[in-house]
C-alpha cells in the first residue's frame, strides 16, 4: 500500500512538473501573461474607474499627437474607440458606439468614418489593438489620461486655446462608463461630444497642424 501511495505521489509530481514547464517555457504562457499585463480588461476585473471628464492639453506620456489624429482635426473633433478581442466590456460598448454614430463595423476590423453629428463633422476611428498598426496601437498610451491601462477606452480630441496657441485638447473615459444602461451611456457620450464641438468651433480658425 505504501509503495502504491509513493508511486501515485511520484506520478502527480511528474505531471505537475510537466504542466509547470509547459506554462513557464512555452509561448502559451508568454502569450497569456503578456495579454494580462499589457492590457487589463476593465470588465473582467469588475473595475469601474473614476475618471475625470475634463479636457487637457497634456498627453498621458508627454508624446506628440499622432499624425492620423492631427490630419483629421482639420475636419472636426476626433473620436477614438480602443478595444481588443478578449474584452467583455468592449462587447457591451460596441453597439452603443454603433448607435451613437449610426455606423456598423466588426470588432476585429480596422474602421474609420467621418460622420455628421449635430451638423458638425466628427471623425470616428475604431482601434482594436489586436488588429491594427503600431502607430494606432501606441496611441492608446498617448490618450490614457487617467493611466488606467485598460480597455475599452474612448478618447475625444478637439481643439483648445492654450495661452494663445490653438492645439489638440482631449479627454478620455473608460469601461462601461460606470453607467447601467445604453441610453445613459449614449447621453454621456453626447454631452462630451457636444462640449468638444463647441470648443472646436471656437478655436479651429487658429489651428496649424504642426502643433
Amino acid at each position: 500500500m505504501k509503495k502504491m501511495l509513493v508511486l501515485q505521489l511520484g506520478v502527480l509530481l511528474v505531471l505537475a512538473g510537466l504542466l509547470t514547464g509547459m506554462f513557464v517555457f512555452t509561448d502559451v504562457y508568454n502569450e497569456v501573461r503578456e495579454r494580462i499585463v499589457r492590457v487589463l480588461c476593465l470588465s473582467c476585473i469588475k473595475l469601474q474607474p473614476y475618471t475625470i471628464r475634463e479636457f487637457t492639453f497634456t498627453t498621458a506620456n508627454n508624446a506628440s499627437h499622432p499624425d492620423f489624429v492631427l490630419e483629421n482635426l482639420t475636419k472636426g473633433p476626433v473620436f477614438l474607440e480602443y478595444s481588443e478581442d478578449a474584452c467583455p466590456a468592449c462587447d457591451t460598448m460596441h453597439p452603443v458606439i454603433e448607435q451613437l454614430f449610426n455606423v456598423s463595423y466588426e470588432k476585429d476590423q480596422m474602421f474609420s468614418q467621418t460622420v455628421t453629428f449635430q451638423n458638425q463633422n466628427i471623425t470616428f476611428i475604431y482601434i482594436n489593438i489586436d488588429h491594427t498598426t503600431s502607430e494606432m496601437r501606441s496611441s492608446q498610451f498617448i490618450y490614457d489620461k487617467d493611466h488606467i491601462s485598460g480597455l475599452p477606452m474612448f478618447s475625444v480630441v478637439t481643439l483648445g486655446n492654450d495661452n494663445g496657441i490653438v492645439k489638440p485638447y482631449y479627454t478620455s473615459v473608460y469601461g462601461t462608463l460606470n453607467l447601467n444602461t445604453n441610453n445613459e451611456r449614449i447621453q454621456l457620450f453626447t454631452e462630451i461630444i457636444q462640449n468638444s464641438i463647441t470648443i472646436y468651433q471656437e478655436n479651429v480658425n487658429g489651428f496649424h497642424q504642426d502643433h
